[in-house]
């Protein structure tokens, strides 16, 4: 347990240090107060997400493969922003689903000026299959699979997420 309390001290250096602004963001603040997944926040999971999605850099940068991990914190980050208001916007779960990751991608675009194609099509890609988008860079398939780890540890964790971010003051 002491070793996923520092590599959760060390992922969430990287956090603020790639982030921050997105973490100070107005959206985010919102995100940090919207349910998700019945026991986390919108907020809470793009931490765990790019939490995990460092983590996964971590080992497959062991391997000689280069991986940028400020773009995996900010498209972890950004991913789910576009749910914002998900009860008002979107008639179910399933159109939510389908039509968030190009919604985020937009949201992404507001608070990344200078976000890369890529990076767009990380976001729009991170729900596939579902949204028929498949993810077609390394940084992408590390989102696609980091939020699907993070949300199986949002919804089957016994305990409420409520994530404590170490490197925030």
């Amino acid at each position: 347990m002491r070793r996923k309390a520092q590599r959760n001290i060390e992922n969430d250096v990287l956090i603020q240090k790639y982030g921050s602004d997105i973490l100070d963001s107005k959206e985010f603040e919102f995100a940090l107060n919207q349910i998700h997944h019945h026991r986390s926040s919108v907020g809470d999971h793009s931490i765990m997400t790019a939490r995990a999605g460092l983590t996964m850099c971590n080992l497959i940068n062991k391997t000689g493969i280069r991986i940028d991990e400020r773009k995996v914190v900010r498209i972890s980050l950004l991913h789910d922003l576009g749910m914002l208001g998900r009860y008002d916007r979107y008639r179910n779960n399933f159109i939510c689903g389908y039509l968030h990751p190009k919604n985020s991608a937009v949201t992404a675009q507001k608070l990344w000026s200078d976000i890369d194609p890529k990076s767009i099509k990380a976001i729009k890609s991170h729900m596939w299959p579902l949204s028929l988008c498949m993810p077609t860079s390394k940084e992408a398939v590390i989102l696609c699979l980091a939020d699907k780890v993070a949300a199986f540890g949002d919804r089957f964790n016994p305990k409420d997420r409520k994530v404590s971010f170490q490197a925030r003051g």
